[in-house]
């Protein structure tokens, strides 16, 4: 298996080099997509300075300002036959020059007669000025014609106009709620409220007189009343033996159906009824939500092994368990631990002074991090 090498890098932030290098040690900045090297020896490993040393940032920035210095010659120029044609390809200057010649300056004018079609165009328009008859106008004679004249006009259809305030008696258009409503006050046929009612009772001042009659012109009177205070057997009121037939004793009663009752509170422990949202209630408090696997004391007897000791088991088992907060600081025989998971002295050497000594290493990865 190939072993794999990978430089100090940056992923993502501010472009530039890192802060600070071994002499010798390359980061990549993948921010201007630039390689960096250490130059330099200070005396303990560090760099003096820091390069660039590959990649676009080593030459021309993608962003940003840069002095580049010295002339730069091309070996190859385009040629004649190697115009610019699409938007990254060179522009000689000659080719530039081509596209610049007989074109107008951005700020320029032109006469009338210069501009193909527009003295025509403004011979068929008509001056800033002017007035049009009527006539002139599409439609405009038979919008009028449809319109009510403001000096005596002859409406048609059903006419509307707002409706004024009970009372008024201006020049006002009156409408037929106005009207209705003026004439509701004189009361029915051609009675005057206020002359035959003067009482405002609902009734007419003349026949007030007439509230009662005598006993004897009453029409159709029963000739026997039953007494204030009387009796009825069960079988003379219509349906009262059915009704009470449907009804449950007050002793053992014999329900049918689907009887209902209403839900005693949860710690309730008397004579009252429970119905099942009580008992269900119940039984829900003593399982708890467990999962369906553990709602049964069959189930939580299967799960403990039908150990009754079950607790004093697990309690003398995890005796001889190493304690997790140790990290392994409580084996008892650490070198016979190492030599049972192959680890050699390399598992007992400090991690910045490791001794490899023959064979080679597969498999591994050589990560400089990050800056």
């Amino acid at each position: 298996m190939a072993n794999t090498i990978q430089f100090k890098r940056r992923q993502a932030g501010n472009a530039g080099a890192p802060a600070a290098l071994k002499s010798g040690e390359v980061a990549h900045n993948e921010v201007d997509d630039t390689l960096y090297i250490g130059k330099g020896d200070d005396g303990s490993g560090n760099a003096t300075a820091i390069v660039p040393l590959a990649g676009t940032g080593g030459f021309v920035a993608r962003v940003g300002s840069q002095t580049i210095g010295g002339a730069k010659t091309f070996s190859v120029a385009p040629k004649s036959s190697q115009d610019a044609s699409g938007s990254t390809d060179l522009v000689r200057k000659s080719q530039l020059d081509a596209g610049l010649a007989g074109k107008a300056a951005t700020t320029h004018g032109h006469a009338i007669s210069e501009v193909s079609g527009l003295q025509v165009a403004l011979d068929g328009k008509a001056a800033d000025s002017h007035s049009h008859a009527i006539a002139d106008v599409t439609g405009l004679q038979s919008a009028l014609s449809a319109k009510a004249s403001v000096n005596s006009p002859n409406l048609t259809g059903t006419p509307t106009a707002p409706t004024a305030t009970g009372g008024t008696n201006t020049t006002q258009l009156a409408t037929t709620a106005f009207v209705q409503t003026a004439l509701a006050g004189f009361g029915a046929g051609d009675m005057l409220k206020s002359a035959y009612d003067s009482d405002n009772d609902g009734k007419v001042d003349a026949a007030e007189a007439a509230d009662s009659v005598p006993w004897a012109g009453v029409a159709g009177k029963p000739a026997t009343f039953a007494p204030a205070a009387h009796s009825h057997a069960i079988s003379q009121v219509s349906g009262l033996q059915a009704a009470i037939d449907g009804k449950a004793g007050l002793a053992s009663p014999v329900l049918t159906g689907t009887p209902s009752a209403p839900t005693a509170s949860s710690s309730t422990n008397t004579t009252q009824i429970a119905n099942t949202a009580f008992v269900q209630a119940a039984i829900a408090a003593l399982i708890d939500a467990a999962p369906g696997a553990l709602n049964t004391l069959n189930e939580l007897a299967a799960a403990l092994g039908d150990d009754p000791s079950f607790a004093s088991t697990v309690t003398n088992g995890l005796a001889g368990k190493l304690a997790a907060a140790s990290n392994l600081a409580d084996l008892p025989n650490k070198g016979t631990a190492r030599s049972n998971l192959g680890l050699g002295s390399l598992a007992v050497q400090a991690a910045n002074a490791v001794a490899i000594t023959g064979g080679s290493i597969t498999g591994i990865a050589l990560d400089g991090g990050t800056f």
